[in-house]
């Protein structure tokens, strides 16, 4: 069952032919993103958000990326 979380969280990601998130922080424990499960965008106001389903083997994680602001925010966790 999802859980809703909404934090801001620091994201390590490479950017070259898009954004694709590598490992992340949260909750002073890093995360790291062994899939990439699925990917959507969606737009807050006037910012583009691109929208990351990640898994790190055990949970599945949705990973939020804010293109205007610049920031990571840890939207859900599904265990």
């Amino acid at each position: 069952m999802a859980t809703e979380i909404s934090e801001k969280i620091k994201v390590m990601a490479v950017f070259e032919k898009g954004v694709k998130p590598v490992k992340f922080k949260w909750r002073g424990r890093v995360y790291p993103v062994k899939e990439i499960t699925y990917t959507w965008a969606s737009k807050e106001g006037e910012a583009p958000i691109l929208h990351f389903s990640v898994t790190d083997g055990a949970t599945l994680f949705e990973l939020a990326y804010n293109q205007k602001e610049l920031e990571w925010t840890l939207n859900g966790v599904d265990a």
